[in-house]
């Protein structure tokens, strides 16, 4: 029996990292999504009957958060699509989305005019694994639930073609002022662990616009130790708002949040092979401080 508390959102890494090989995705169904630039939060009933939330790392999201989420315009309808699910369908299911707070994005992209929370996707213990985009939107839309924007799909069989659809997509993120693409494929014949981050039955990959392209970059092998880039911004930003997520009112604790932060960044670090941010982390931190408490 699966505990639905414990499901947690795969961790994502580019295409040029996935393993054993990119061309894993050639010549199957690639459905490529807007990301949103907020807080991972998953959203499921609990046995007290009452709506629970897990942040990226914590099985329980802070109390901060748990009052964010009960204030959007979305908190009924998913009352009622977990509540549903269960009593009608006999399926828990945990809904994961974009926690949107008000003001200024972990990015810096966007400024968020209200609090609000985007579904991109769903966990369904009555079918073992995730629900692909139309049930997704399909359930969603029942509810009045927002799900993150469809850009396009693909199919290629060559890697030129999806790296130019890759590219095309982007730009597509560009223009619409967000931050990446979240690209994901469905299918019950990927086994566990033939590609990073996502488990059996699919394969998940995300795009930013601040990441360098590496797929066609020129190589020289030389001697001496590693040279690794510096962690773009916005995994950094992005580590700051997980700790957020994780502390709450505790975040203005400078004693608490700044070893949460290191760990935090060390882990996107070692997940993106870069070295430590060109800023020291006590003026990001101080940064995202004064933006969440004025």
């Amino acid at each position: 029996m699966i505990d639905i508390s414990q499901i947690k959102y795969p961790h994502l890494d580019r295409l040029v990292n996935l393993r054993p090989a990119p061309q894993i995705v050639l010549g199957k169904l690639i459905t490529w999504t807007v990301k949103e630039d907020g807080s991972n939060i998953g959203v499921y009933a609990g046995n007290d009957g009452e709506l629970h939330y897990r942040s990226r790392n914590m099985d329980r999201a802070s109390d901060q958060f748990y009052g964010y989420m009960n204030s959007t315009d979305e908190y009924t309808g998913l009352c009622e699509m977990v509540t549903d699910s269960l009593t009608q369908w006999n399926d828990e299911i945990v809904v994961f989305g974009e926690l949107l707070t008000k003001g200024k994005s972990p990015t810096r992209i966007e400024t968020h005019e209200k609090t609000r929370f985007v579904v991109f996707d769903i966990w369904s213990t009555r079918q073992n694994g995730w629900m692909n985009y139309t049930q997704i939107h399909q359930n969603c839309y029942h509810y009045g639930l927002p799900v993150v924007e469809m850009l396009g799909t693909c199919r290629c069989t060559d890697m030129d073609s999806l790296y130019a659809f890759k590219d095309d997509m982007l730009q597509e993120c560009k223009s619409r002022g967000k931050e990446g693409t979240v690209a994901k494929i469905w299918d019950s014949s990927i086994n566990l662990g033939e590609n990073a981050g996502t488990g059996a039955g699919i394969i998940y990959f995300k795009e930013k616009l601040d990441t360098p392209k590496m797929e066609k970059a020129q190589r020289l092998i030389q001697e001496g130790a590693p040279q690794l880039p510096s962690l773009p911004d916005s995994e950094v930003w992005g580590a700051i708002e997980k700790a957020r997520a994780d502390l709450g009112e505790d975040f203005t604790n400078i004693k608490r949040a700044m070893p949460l932060i290191a760990q935090y960044v060390g882990e996107e670090c070692k997940k993106h092979i870069c070295s430590a941010p060109e800023r020291k982390l006590i003026s990001y931190y101080q940064e995202r401080l004064q933006e969440v408490t004025v």
